[in-house]
């Protein structure tokens, strides 16, 4: 077996290295034009502290040894993440650290937290002077345009599969644009995590968990990910369950084509797991359950469709940057979709923190007492699953009239708030079709869409222009102009009639699901045109929850247990 360095010395090198990126720090960035210090606390407040824990108490030597190396790794990968939203993201942040005024170190609290001067919360509005954020983010030259990309490619066109690839930058060479794969711009770091990956490896007393991890080592490599994404579908019969890569899109908003690194290293619960892995047998029955014409059915893919219950050790990354994630699916290449399905990976450790600070508040203070009452942690965690499982159905490889793509290429930007939306409201559908085969009862699934309700209040304080937000506000307008959700201003409360408001989540899951089949760019940007907007009624809700944490600002134990590993 490999000998490594030790996990005490591992967690000391952690610790010290989140202190400072090294060298001499630049000054730092000046506060923003009306921006204060005292400002920038208040925006921290809305981020409630959460202490993230598991139980290590159970977990066998191999088991610590390889969280070690996984956590330093997810350190190395959301440095990269930081470059990809801007490549002076960790000049600014080395140079915040160092900041000694009371102004330097509220700003560098809150750039922590929004992974960047730009207030993810306030659409992207910077708190430093540092200028707008590029709509391409780190992923494009900071001066380019859609029009000057299409135009490129409209003259170069075998540039096109490089240029549109999830995993390559493009980049400004010598007044050419050149796309660079992920492995040759971030080698140095994604050499260093590789290397990490192979010891936990070796560490690894799980074959399927080994293979997974020497197979995301070679793609930190090779810049193809299709065989360790493959992989990481086939983990088994372990507690240790990483998720250490690039994934989503939503940080590129020029074209929503460019992957984002992140990382979840969790510990998974067998029993929760147990109990909610009978709905991935269902799969291809949801999918036939769909409220889109058959020949937009996707009965072809892959329904394996693995259900993880985790607790959170940590998260790096895209996983950690603004609002924290409670359940995800992957992966999003349509390749492995079609062969093996999709992983639904539930955070329970982060929702129930997220239930008890910010759902539960919401609710009260929104919802007529009479559906506030009704909220409950389960309905909701159910809920969130359906949410998840709700990704891998529909359309994925579609035909156009501009040939084979896929619904994330023909929508573009929309797609992330779009593909958001379809997964509530499929998730909801999929809900009420599993009662009717006596799955759930009435009263679960009416609590789950009450939870929903509240949700979308918590999911529009992300920020108006993010994917979830705008697919909340997408739903909430349209439940409100169909009557399915009704406002009485005098209380300033919210209350449904669950026989409108079931029907016009089915109507707006089959509109979302046929832009999709359709790939109907041109669509998708009018529904999110006329839906996607904050309201009166909306604007009320949010000014009454000024009290309410946004989200929570996690705290991760797994640093200090480290420590005596």
């Amino acid at each position: 077996m490999h000998r490594a360095r030790s996990p005490k010395l591992l967690a000391l090198l952690f610790l010290t290295a989140c202190a400072s990126n090294g060298g001499e720090p630049a000054s730092a960035p000046a506060l923003a034009s009306g921006v204060t210090a005292a400002q920038l606390d208040e925006r921290l407040a809305q981020f409630a502290p959460a202490e993230i824990d598991f139980d290590a108490s159970s977990l066998q030597p191999w088991e610590k040894n390889v969280l070690v190396r996984l956590v330093h790794a997810s350190e190395l990968l959301h440095e990269i993440f930081m470059l990809q939203v801007s490549p002076r993201n960790l000049e600014w942040r080395a140079a915040l650290a160092a900041a000694d005024d009371p102004a330097g170190r509220a700003a560098h609290r809150y750039f922590e937290v929004m992974a960047g001067p730009w207030d993810r919360l306030e659409s992207d509005a910077p708190f430093l002077a540092v200028g707008d954020k590029p709509l391409g983010a780190g992923y494009y030259p900071a001066d380019v345009t859609r029009e000057e990309i299409e135009e490129w490619l409209r003259r170069h066109p075998e540039d096109r599969q490089a240029f549109t690839d999830y995993f390559t930058m493009i980049e400004r060479d010598h007044g050419m644009l050149v796309a660079v794969p992920y492995s040759r711009a971030f080698s140095d770091r994604l050499s260093r995590a590789a290397a990490l990956l192979r010891e936990a490896a070796d560490f690894s007393q799980n074959e399927t968990l080994s293979a997974y991890l020497r197979s995301r080592a070679d793609a930190f490599v090779s810049n193809d990910y299709f065989a360790s994404d493959m992989a990481w579908m086939d983990i088994a019969g372990t507690r240790i369950e990483p998720t250490i890569g690039p994934y989503e899109v939503y940080e590129d908003r020029l074209f929503g084509y460019k992957a984002a690194f992140e990382s979840f290293v969790t510990v998974a619960d067998p029993r929760a797991t147990a109990e909610l892995d009978r709905l991935k047998g269902l799969m291809r029955d949801l999918e036939m359950a769909l409220p889109i014409e058959e020949r937009h059915l996707n009965l072809e893919r892959g329904f394996e469709s693995p259900i993880r219950v985790v607790d959170v050790v940590y998260t790096a990354g895209d996983a950690r940057r603004g609002v924290q994630t409670i359940a995800f699916n992957l992966p999003n290449d349509e390749r492995v979709r079609e062969a093996k399905g999709s992983k639904k990976v539930m955070l329970r450790n982060v929702s129930q923190a997220k239930f008890d600070n910010i759902l539960e508040p919401i609710a009260n203070e929104v919802l007529a007492p009479a559906l506030a009452s009704r909220v409950r942690f389960q309905p909701w965690f159910t809920n969130v699953l359906m949410h998840e499982l709700a990704h891998g159905l529909g359309p994925g490889n579609i035909t156009t009239a501009a040939g084979e793509t896929t619904v994330n290429q023909a929508l573009r930007e929309h797609y992330s708030a779009m593909e958001e939306a379809k997964a509530d409201v499929v998730g909801l559908h999929s809900l009420t079709v599993l009662a009717e085969r006596g799955m759930y009862d009435q009263d679960f699934v009416e609590r789950a869409f009450i939870g929903h309700l509240a949700d979308m209040f918590r999911a529009t304080r992300f920020g108006a222009t993010a994917a979830h937000g705008r697919s909340n506000l997408m739903q909430f307008n349209w439940f409100l102009e169909r009557g399915a959700i009704t406002y009485d201003a005098a209380s300033g409360t919210f209350a449904t009639d669950f026989n409108e408001l079931i029907p016009a989540n089915e109507e707006l899951a089959r509109r979302i699901l046929t832009i999709q089949a359709e790939g109907d760019y041109a669509a998708a940007g009018a529904l999110l045109q006329q839906y996607g907007t904050i309201g009166p009624e909306m604007r009320a809700a949010l000014d009454r929850l000024g009290d309410v944490p946004v989200d929570i600002r996690p705290i991760y134990t797994v640093t200090e247990k480290m420590t005596n590993w």
